[in-house]
């Protein structure tokens, strides 16, 4: 509930009960997010597994575009702006949810 997919979960219980900023909540979110990969990582590695370098590359390069790419986004979103968009992504990622377990 709190790894891959929990800031939807993280970020508007952060919101409505901390009375925390979006932009606030949202980087608590991923820190909790990187902490849980980390920890998944680390499990991984301590049962024996070995990580294919190809892989971890293009999740390092990925995460670190994206994080370049949200900075600027988010310095440019301003007041009710990030609190909308999230929104609208909640509601998307539900509407795919929904379409999928109907079509499967």
């Amino acid at each position: 509930m709190f790894g891959v997919g929990g800031g939807f979960v993280i970020v508007p219980a952060l919101v409505l009960f901390s009375g925390m900023a979006i932009h606030l909540a949202v980087a608590t979110s991923l820190f909790v997010i990187v902490l849980v990969s980390i920890s998944g990582v680390a499990s991984h590695l301590a049962n024996g597994n070995e990580l294919s370098l190809e892989t971890t590359l293009q999740f390092l390069v990925g995460g670190f575009v994206g994080m370049w790419l949200g900075g600027i986004v988010a310095k440019r979103l301003k007041g009710p702006a990030p609190q909308k968009t999230f929104s609208v992504a909640v509601v998307l990622v539900a509407v795919f949810v929904i379409f999928k377990s109907v079509v499967l």
